[in-house]
Protein backbone atom coordinates (compact mmCIF):
# COMPACT_ATOMS: atom_id res chain seq x y z
CA UNK A 1 0.00 0.00 0.00
CA UNK A 2 1.12 3.19 -0.93
CA UNK A 3 0.80 7.00 1.35
CA UNK A 4 1.30 10.16 -0.08
CA UNK A 5 -0.80 12.64 0.37
CA UNK A 6 -0.20 14.27 -3.31
CA UNK A 7 -2.53 11.61 -4.68
CA UNK A 8 -6.00 12.76 -4.76
CA UNK A 9 -7.22 9.27 -3.48
CA UNK A 10 -4.93 9.37 -0.19
CA UNK A 11 -6.67 10.15 2.89
CA UNK A 12 -4.75 13.20 3.77
CA UNK A 13 -5.43 14.56 0.70
CA UNK A 14 -7.85 17.06 1.51
CA UNK A 15 -5.92 17.98 4.99
CA UNK A 16 -2.66 18.60 2.83
CA UNK A 17 -4.37 21.04 0.48
CA UNK A 18 -5.33 23.08 3.42
CA UNK A 19 -1.48 23.20 4.89
CA UNK A 20 0.48 22.93 1.71
CA UNK A 21 0.92 23.84 -1.49
CA UNK A 22 2.96 20.25 -2.81
CA UNK A 23 2.65 16.65 -1.05
CA UNK A 24 6.24 17.10 0.16
CA UNK A 25 9.12 14.30 -0.12
CA UNK A 26 7.76 11.74 2.25
CA UNK A 27 5.79 8.64 0.96
CA UNK A 28 4.73 5.83 3.31
CA UNK A 29 4.96 2.23 2.10
CA UNK A 30 3.33 -0.71 3.96
CA UNK A 31 4.63 -3.87 2.23
CA UNK A 32 4.16 -7.57 3.32
CA UNK A 33 6.22 -8.20 6.04
CA UNK A 34 9.42 -7.39 8.29
CA UNK A 35 11.60 -9.26 6.03
CA UNK A 36 9.95 -7.41 2.85
CA UNK A 37 10.25 -4.22 4.63
CA UNK A 38 14.33 -4.48 4.93
CA UNK A 39 15.06 -5.94 1.84
CA UNK A 40 13.56 -3.15 0.11
CA UNK A 41 15.80 -0.82 2.23
CA UNK A 42 19.11 -2.63 1.90
CA UNK A 43 18.04 -3.83 -1.64
CA UNK A 44 17.73 -0.49 -2.89
CA UNK A 45 20.90 0.90 -4.13
CA UNK A 46 20.27 4.94 -3.55
CA UNK A 47 18.48 4.69 -0.01
CA UNK A 48 20.30 5.06 2.81
CA UNK A 49 19.01 3.37 5.90
CA UNK A 50 18.01 6.38 8.51
CA UNK A 51 15.71 6.87 11.25
CA UNK A 52 16.46 11.39 10.78
CA UNK A 53 15.69 12.42 7.34
CA UNK A 54 17.32 15.63 7.59
CA UNK A 55 19.86 15.55 4.56
CA UNK A 56 20.02 15.33 1.11
CA UNK A 57 19.85 11.65 -0.21
CA UNK A 58 17.00 9.49 -0.22
CA UNK A 59 16.53 7.59 2.81
CA UNK A 60 14.11 5.40 4.38
CA UNK A 61 13.47 3.62 7.92
CA UNK A 62 11.19 0.72 9.23
CA UNK A 63 9.23 2.00 12.02
CA UNK A 64 8.41 -1.03 13.58
CA UNK A 65 11.55 -1.57 14.32
CA UNK A 66 11.72 1.50 16.71
CA UNK A 67 8.19 -0.36 18.79
CA UNK A 68 5.91 2.31 16.27
CA UNK A 69 2.14 1.10 16.18
CA UNK A 70 2.81 0.47 12.06
CA UNK A 71 2.83 -2.45 10.22
CA UNK A 72 5.65 -4.60 10.33
CA UNK A 73 6.26 -3.85 6.75
CA UNK A 74 5.53 -0.23 6.99
CA UNK A 75 8.48 2.09 5.62
CA UNK A 76 8.89 5.96 5.64
CA UNK A 77 10.83 7.34 2.66
CA UNK A 78 12.39 10.12 2.31
CA UNK A 79 13.07 11.53 -1.48
CA UNK A 80 16.17 13.34 -1.99
CA UNK A 81 17.94 15.38 -4.65
CA UNK A 82 19.05 12.28 -6.55
CA UNK A 83 17.91 12.18 -10.57
CA UNK A 84 14.15 11.76 -10.94
CA UNK A 85 14.79 8.67 -13.50
CA UNK A 86 18.19 6.96 -11.36
CA UNK A 87 16.08 6.80 -8.24
CA UNK A 88 12.86 5.79 -9.86
CA UNK A 89 14.76 2.51 -11.58
CA UNK A 90 16.47 2.02 -8.27
CA UNK A 91 12.94 2.17 -6.38
CA UNK A 92 11.41 0.12 -8.97
CA UNK A 93 14.12 -2.26 -9.00
CA UNK A 94 14.24 -2.47 -4.83
CA UNK A 95 10.45 -3.41 -4.97
CA UNK A 96 10.83 -6.15 -7.61
CA UNK A 97 8.39 -3.84 -10.67
CA UNK A 98 10.98 -4.40 -13.16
Amino acid sequence: MLRYPGLLQDPAHNLMRKQMATGGFLIGLTLKDEAAGEGFINGCKMLQPATSFGGVHSSAERRARWGDAVQPGFVRLSVGIEPLETLWASLSDALGFV
